[in-house]
């Protein structure tokens, strides 16, 4: 599925948009379900850390944060 691949590829609103419409027309699939909550978990908590990000410190735990999130 292209949105794996944007995923992985660290596209992550094009991988949601792509797996929003997919669950659109299968909501009970659960592997749509999952990635789209997973993708929303990450975005929120990615744009958290980035507003609060303040020195070169805080950037490096953001990267090693989100070098995790994507595993």
């Amino acid at each position: 599925m292209l949105a794996r691949i944007y995923e992985k590829q660290g596209h992550l609103a094009d991988a949601l948009q792509i797996y929003e419409t997919h669950l659109q027309k299968d909501p009970k699939n659960r592997e749509l379900k999952e990635a789209v909550i997973r993708l929303r978990r990450i975005n929120t908590k990615a744009l958290k850390y980035f507003m609060e990000m303040h020195n070169e410190e805080q950037f490096l735990k953001f990267e090693k944060w989100l070098a995790k999130s994507w595993n």
